[in-house]
């Protein structure tokens, strides 16, 4: 923050406040006649000013936000402290390179001048911006358990969200354990429409289930005060065997991830570091329980981080499953991961799941092919795919391949869309839309028509580079066909939104989508279609 001085009979001065945001809460709220307001920390240090400056009349106070170069410089693949490497860097990253200064506008010249001066901004990308930065920090917004401000309203918000409390899946209300309804069937869950309880669940039951031998699970970006990481510091107090894989070099998220690997490997737990040219970007978890008959597999496989706080308000699906086939293909890939070996340098071959490094790239492209032979042989051929992110230029051509032999392709795509579609010649077949509402759609959903006999896979995996070549990434199949249907729906829903959603032209602008029937807003529909199917099976 910027304030401004202004001293009795001196030319005004300035001072730079830096708002203690990684120390304090972002937000402070009050109920006051039954209406909760919610008030930013700036804005309470703003008012605070002339207590803190009382020889002088503050003449105003204007935010701004340096973004640094986050990248690591990491040297060696395999050292044993890499944890101390990398906080090393943390410490670092706030004087680095500034790629960007944001500031309020209305900040006069003389005092922007004096910023990029004394804080080295001149090769920054200088930009206007508004108010109010660093906007992540409302995800830790304090609202009431419905998912919106309380009565009253917020000044942040003009308008409230209806409240749409988590649904609890029936199968997880039915059986004293988790693992006997796993066993049973399949179970999908949807967060944030479904409850995380499920979830934490699977691993608190892990942590104290006399059967269970062994637990192993990949850590991405950890919750700062995570259930899950405590569930696993229980199993392994309580005797069990439990690995974790912790991505340390999750953007921004380095220095939770080292507090609480730290924390796990005090209490016992196996922690394996990732090598630095490759980050494990997976989703999954195993558990292994035993009896006097013989071993038993109950999995998790997940398009999003197990994460309980971005659960509340990313979309995802997770698949609890205790198909061993499946299951002993995640287990060799933790032996892998543990024995931290290069890939060319393995025999493991994956047969169920679709792992970055190994058969990703190439079972999606085998797929989009005998799409592409359907379609040829003049028979129906289809592909419906959701992604955060397109861009690796492989898999584009290939849809573009796909959309020339008659393939008809829809698309899903949050973010970055580096594919044209509706060019005459080239994607006339490919249509491509986009969902921005109350939450922050996260999934990657994987549709394959294949002459009617459907292929579903959901999984970890943007089509980006990153993603594709300098990441361990897993997609999973649907194989449950009561899941599959429910994964169709779903998409059905998202594909036929005609409020929340957008549809790209062949110049990549975003246009409403015209409507024609009756209105559906996706998100709202999803949760209803969720709630209904779960008070029918109650």
């Amino acid at each position: 923050m910027l304030v401004q001085l202004q001293y009795a009979g001196r030319e005004s001065g300035y001072v730079i406040i830096n708002i203690p945001s990684d120390a304090l809460p972002r937000f402070k709220s009050g109920t006051v006649n039954e209406t909760t307001y919610i008030i930013f920390i700036e804005d309470i240090v703003k008012q605070h000013l002339p207590y803190m400056f009382r020889q002088a009349t503050v003449a105003g106070a204007w935010n701004f936000k340096i973004t640094r170069d986050a990248e690591l410089n990491l040297e060696d693949d395999f050292a044993e402290d890499m944890a101390e490497k990398i906080e090393k860097q943390i410490m670092k990253r706030d004087y680095g390179f500034a790629t960007r200064f944001l500031y309020q506008p209305g900040i006069p010249p003389t005092g922007l001048e004096m910023i990029i001066d004394k804080l080295g901004l001149a090769k920054a990308g200088i930009v206007a911006g508004g108010v109010y930065h660093n906007l992540k920090d409302l995800a830790s917004l304090p609202i009431n358990k419905g998912g919106s401000p309380s009565k009253g309203g917020s000044p942040l918000f003009i308008a409230e969200y209806e409240p749409w409390p988590a649904i609890l899946h029936p199968a997880t209300g039915k059986t004293h354990s988790i693992f006997e309804a796993i066993a049973a069937k399949d179970i999908i869950i949807h967060p944030p429409y479904q409850s995380y309880n499920t979830v934490l669940r699977y691993f608190n039951e892990a942590a104290i289930d006399p059967a269970v031998s062994e637990i192993y699970v990949t850590l991405y970006r950890v919750a700062d005060d995570s259930k899950i990481v405590n569930a696993l510091i229980s199993a392994a107090r309580n005797g069990k065997q439990v690995t974790v894989l912790v991505e340390l070099k999750a953007r921004f998220d380095e220095a939770n991830n080292i507090r609480w690997a730290r924390k796990m490997k005090e209490a016992g737990v196996k922690i394996i570091y990732s090598d630095q040219a490759l980050k494990v970007h997976a989703k999954i978890a195993l558990v292994k329980r035993k009896d006097k008959i013989g071993t038993y597999y109950a999995g998790l496989l997940a398009t999003g981080n197990l994460n309980e706080s971005t659960a509340r308000f990313y979309t995802d699906h997770i698949l609890l499953t205790a198909d061993y086939a499946m299951l002993n293909e995640v287990e060799q890939l933790f032996v892998y991961l543990s024995q931290r070996k290069k890939t060319g340098n393995t025999n493991i071959k994956f047969n169920h799941l679709l792992v970055a490094q190994f058969n990703l790239q190439q079972v999606f492209i085998n797929k989009i092919d005998r799409e592409i032979a359907w379609a040829r042989q003049g028979r129906p051929a289809k592909i419906i795919i959701k992604l955060n992110n397109l861009e690796e230029k492989k898999l584009i051509s290939k849809l573009y391949e796909a959309s020339q032999a008659g393939v008809q392709v829809q698309l899903l795509v949050r973010s970055i869309c580096c594919l044209m579609p509706g060019v005459v010649g080239m994607s006339e077949n490919i249509t491509v839309r986009r969902i921005v509402d109350r939450y922050l759609e996260h999934g990657r959903v994987f549709i394959f028509h294949n002459g009617g006999d459907e292929e579903i896979y959901l999984g970890s995996a943007d089509w980006m580079d990153r993603n594709i070549y300098r990441r361990i990434e897993v997609c999973f199949p649907i194989y449950d066909k009561a899941v599959q249907q429910e994964i169709k729906d779903l998409i059905d829903l998202q594909l036929r939104d005609t409020v929340q959603a957008v549809q790209l032209d062949s110049r990549l602008q975003n246009h409403p989508i015209e409507n024609t029937e009756q209105s559906i807003r996706s998100q709202e529909a999803i949760y209803h279609y969720i709630k209904n199917k779960a008070a029918n099976l109650a």
